[in-house]
């Protein structure tokens, strides 16, 4: 099974979904713009992405924020806040956001380290809407029998009138 790939029409459906608040919908858009999604990449954008679905805890936009926060790109480096979303991304089981924390806690002076460790005691995801993350089940569930169609009209027959309308002309 191919599909083309359309990257306007995913971004049109992840908006729609992140704007409901949808964090892995959120996460996508930041990798879209990240990638270029065919256009060129806009990190700062992307980075506006990955605030949001990292705020709502999704560990892949917590370790990419922190890359970014790392690098200075699409945003102003800051090496506190990489910390950060590396030890929170870590905390949910990356073991590379663990390396990537540990290497840019060589880099913090005590101060900026204690105030970091201090943002990520004080870190609670924001919640999802459950209308954002939950389908409601279609009638008759999701293993029934697929609705049946609606069924066609009866064809009318034509009326006498309508009949000689139609008919070749002699």
């Amino acid at each position: 099974l191919s599909v083309k790939r359309d990257f306007d029409t995913a971004r049109r459906f992840y908006v729609q979904a992140a704007e409901r608040g949808n964090a892995k919908a959120m996460h996508n858009l930041a990798v879209l713009d990240a990638d270029g999604g065919g256009k060129g990449a806009d990190y700062k954008s992307a980075a506006q992405w990955f605030r949001k679905a990292a705020d709502r805890g999704v560990a892949d936009s917590q370790v990419n924020l922190g890359i970014l926060y790392a690098r200075g790109i699409g945003v102003e480096q800051n090496l506190a806040e990489s910390f950060k979303w590396f030890s929170l991304a870590a905390a949910q089981g990356d073991a590379d956001a663990g390396h990537k924390r540990d290497d840019i806690a060589k880099r913090l002076d005590p101060q900026s380290l204690a105030a970091a460790k201090l943002a990520i005691q004080t870190f609670t995801p924001e919640p999802q809407p459950s209308d954002a993350v939950n389908v409601p089940a279609p009638a008759g569930g999701w293993d029934g029998a697929p609705a049946q169609p609606a069924a066609a009209k009866p064809v009318r027959q034509p009326s006498k009138r309508t009949a000689a309308l139609a008919a070749p002309a002699h």
